[in-house]
């Protein structure tokens, strides 16, 4: 079960797609989509993108009916934190 409060939100696995962008053949998403395949509804994948793929997977994630619960710019390292959908 994940465990959430107003500082800790934890997830079930971390995937670094950082290396990934390429907005041609979207690599970065096939990763993300494959990753949360092993979770359960509701559990939260962990995703290291940056900034240019930010837009991206958010347009994804709501498309696809999956929750983006927070994201965080840590100097251009963005953690997208990812609820799995039904």
């Amino acid at each position: 079960m994940t465990e959430m409060s107003a500082d800790v939100l934890r997830a079930e696995k971390t995937l670094d797609v950082r290396g990934l962008f390429n907005p041609i053949d979207c690599r970065s998403l096939g990763v993300i989509k494959l990753a949360l395949q092993d979770l359960q509804p509701g559990q939260v994948l962990e995703v290291l993108a940056n900034r240019f793929q930010q837009r991206e997977i958010q347009a994804w994630v709501k498309k696809f009916s999956h929750r983006l619960l927070r994201e965080v710019d840590e100097q251009g390292l963005v953690r997208l934190y990812i609820e799995k959908g039904r």
